[in-house]
């Protein structure tokens, strides 16, 4: 599995134990300049989560100047590190065209790199990515699968973008499109059995 932000404040803290309660305070307000350093240092060395949290911070302007591109910067940073919520935050960014322009080519594989590290929210996104052919073409029974995927992972509001794509379809590509559903299931089963160490 992808590095959980679960654990992201306890891991800051034991990395960090004199300023336990600093680094939340940073995290919440972004209030506290010696926290704030501290996650400054732990980036420098390559802490993932110190990565992803900076490049929260710096998209909603949390204790830091707003820099979009310096958000950025730090999600991919995470990302390349296993981090699946700034995989999954890069998908919606250039899904969404949230500070850059849209760019579905890299929507889609932060996404993929999420979805397969059991995010719902990103699979459900797969799903209206191949629904409305978006810089790929259309393919209901990719969009089916996703969206199934999202369902299966909880995705309350999945099930009826599943439940319509299924419409869309004809017997043999539903059952197509129920076996793709079931083999990524198994990948993602396959690929979060076994937590993943960031890179170093």
């Amino acid at each position: 599995m992808g590095v959980i932000l679960g654990t992201t404040i306890q891991e800051l803290r034991w990395r960090t134990a004199p300023s336990e309660k600093s680094l939340e305070q940073t995290i919440e307000r972004g209030s506290n300049p010696a926290a704030l350093k501290l996650m400054k240092e732990l980036a420098d060395q390559n802490n993932p989560n110190a990565e992803y949290w900076l490049g929260h911070m710096a998209e909603i302007g949390l204790g830091v100047p707003r820099d979009a591109k310096k958000a950025i910067e730090f999600y991919k940073m995470a990302a390349d590190q296993n981090v699946v919520a700034a995989a999954a935050r890069l998908g919606d960014i250039y899904l969404n065209g949230d500070s850059v322009p849209p760019d579905f080519s890299q929507a889609k594989s932060y996404l993929e790199q999420a979805a397969y590290h059991a995010d719902p929210r990103s699979a459900m996104l797969l799903g209206q990515i191949y629904r409305g052919g978006l810089g790929t073409p259309v393919d209901q029974k990719e969009a089916y699968a996703w969206s199934e995927v999202a369902s299966l992972e909880g995705s309350e509001f999945a099930k009826s973008e599943r439940d319509s794509s299924l419409h869309d379809l004809d017997p043999s590509d539903q059952q197509a499109a129920f076996a793709h559903a079931k083999d990524i299931m198994k990948e993602i089963k396959q690929k979060t059995a076994v937590p993943l160490t960031p890179k170093n």
